[in-house]
Order: structure tokens, then sequence, then C-alpha cells
């Protein structure tokens, strides 16, 4: 029996109605090509798992008994499939009509591109940024850095530009909530990396770059469309700080080491600590010129104070 063209990996965290529409989507708009689905159910409540195996009774199901980070999640399915391209897919996502169509159709017109990714767009129709340039020291500087408004360009510096074009290009790395991997390449560069990201965050740079290094192209295909409702399958934290986003820059430092040695996460370690007084004397003086309600700035100046601590004190990798 012949592998199926595609097979779709999706992580269930708890959010019936995002996964039921996802599928829907998935079902209704692709057409051309032979594929399965796989579904990881990560520990959850079980809201709304029956009724989504009464209505799509093809999915494959996968059920963990232990909530496990994005990388360990989608790994169980990249292990377990056969067929000739994988894809590691969020739930908050919707499929507009032919995306996995063009994205198996282009990879099978272009044999040396081992990994691609879709154009994705925000919930109200616009770009979201889904295409980067090399991870850099200065590109870390200014994305944790507050800058004034005429500067606000230099965040925008990772972001390559041809996201906002309409031709198929050759990239550094896409985002992961849309990568569709070719068998051969999966083979030769190995699984998403649970050491560097555990939870969640950076795992879609890592694996985009080990790509290169092992002689795939990595492309971005525009012809390609999903609607990424952005993060909507992570709850909020109750914590004081942002969770996320520290471990944003964990696994940022665990990337620079593993890629670009211990003196690269030395330096990054060094912007980590060193933006601390910066961030921290511009959240108080937005705060007391009343731009910023006192529950957002406790809770900012609480995520800095861990990632300033994390760069000091925390080993990665």
């Amino acid at each position: 029996m012949p592998k199926p063209d595609l097979a779709i990996s999706i992580v269930n965290h708890s959010n019936p109605h995002l996964l039921h529409d996802c599928l829907r989507s998935l079902y209704a708009n692709t057409h051309d090509i032979t594929f399965e689905v796989w579904v990881v159910d990560n520990a959850t409540d079980g809201r709304g798992v029956e009724a989504m195996r009464r209505d799509f009774p093809q999915v494959k199901w996968l059920f963990n008994t232990e909530r496990k980070g994005f990388s360990a999640n989608h790994n169980q399915v990249l292990r377990l499939a056969q067929a000739r391209h994988i894809c590691i897919f969020n739930d908050d996502t919707l499929v507009h009509d032919g995306a996995f169509d063009t994205l198996v159709r282009f990879l099978d017109e272009n044999p040396r591109v081992g990994m691609v990714g879709a154009r994705l767009l925000n919930a109200d129709g616009t770009l979201q940024n889904c295409v980067f340039r090399p991870m850099t020291l200065s590109g870390a500087l200014f994305d944790l850095l507050f800058l004034p408004r005429p500067l606000h360009f230099l965040k925008e510096r990772n972001i390559d530009p041809v996201m906002y074009g309409h031709d198929m290009a050759r990239v550094n790395w896409v985002l992961g909530a849309c990568i569709v991997v070719r068998e051969e390449c999966l083979r030769d560069v190995g699984l998403l990396d649970e050491v560097l990201s555990p939870l969640g965050n950076t795992e879609d740079t890592d694996w985009c770059v080990r790509a290169w290094k092992a002689g795939w192209e990595v492309a971005f295909c525009p012809e390609a469309v999903i609607t990424h409702l952005t993060s909507r399958s992570f709850r909020p934290s109750a914590s004081g700080h942002d969770k996320v986003r520290v471990e944003l820059w964990r696994t940022r430092l665990a990337y620079f080491r593993k890629h670009h040695g211990r003196l690269h996460e030395a330096l990054l370690r060094l912007i980590l600590v060193g933006t601390l007084p910066y961030n921290s004397l511009v959240l108080t003086q937005t705060l007391l010129r009343g731009r910023m309600a006192p529950e957002e700035y406790r809770r900012q100046l609480s995520t800095f104070a861990r990632i300033g601590e994390m760069g000091a004190r925390t080993r990665v990798g």
C-alpha cells in the first residue's frame, strides 16, 4: 500500500472549539493529496474529544498520561507517521483552500527543499510574521529593549521581507505553527530538540537551521495560506510574570550555546542582565505618567526581572 502524501501532527491543548474548527477547515479545503491526521491529546480534561472522534473518525489519536511540551508531543507523531511528508501544525489554525495541496506540490517540484512553511495570516486577515532571518545578538538586543517609536524598525530586523511578497523564496527559518518536512530530510536532520525546548519556543529555528546544515534548503511558499490565531491554544499564566516570554529567552540561550558556542551564550547573558535597569526605568516612567496600569507594571517588571535573573544564574543546554 503506497504511503500517503502527507501526515499532519496536531496537539490538542484542551481547546476543543479551536481544534474542531481546524479539523473542519483542513478536511474541507484539502482536495488533491492523500493525507492522514494525527492528534496528540496532551493530557487534557477530555472536553470535546468524543465529539471530534465522532465527527472526524479518520483522525488517529495518541493520548498522553502527563503533559508534554511542543517538541515532545510532535516527536511522537514524527516517530510513528509513515508518509512522504510530515507537517507539524498548530490547533489554533484555519486552512485556506488548497493550502496543503500547494505545499505538497511545492516539495515534489523542488527536491532540494527539505522544509517549507506557508504564508500565515492573523485573524483579521493581515500578514503575520512567519519568515525570519538568522537569529543574531543584535536582533536579541533590539527585541528585548524598549525603543522609542522612531527606532521601532530595529525590532523588525530579524523578519525576512520576502514574507511581504508573492514569490517562493529560500529562507533561514519559518514559524513552527506550520512546517512541512520531507521524509528524507527528517531522517537526516532528526526530531525536534526536546532538551533545548522542553516546553516550547525556538525549536522551529533550531530545526530549520539543522536542515540547512545537513544540506537541505528551507523555503517559504506564499501561495499556501493558513490563518494562525496566535497562541490561543495556550492558556494565559495566572502568575505575576509572563512565563512564555521567560521561556522564550531561556530557549534562545540554549540555541546560541548549541549553534554558536559559549561566547555567544555569554554575550546574550550580558544582554539579558544589562538591559534590566534601562527597561525598569522606562516602565517606571510609563507608570508615573499614567500610561500603564499598576497591575501591568508589576507583571512586566517581574517578567524582565526573571529574564535578567535567568541570564545571570541559570545553566541551559
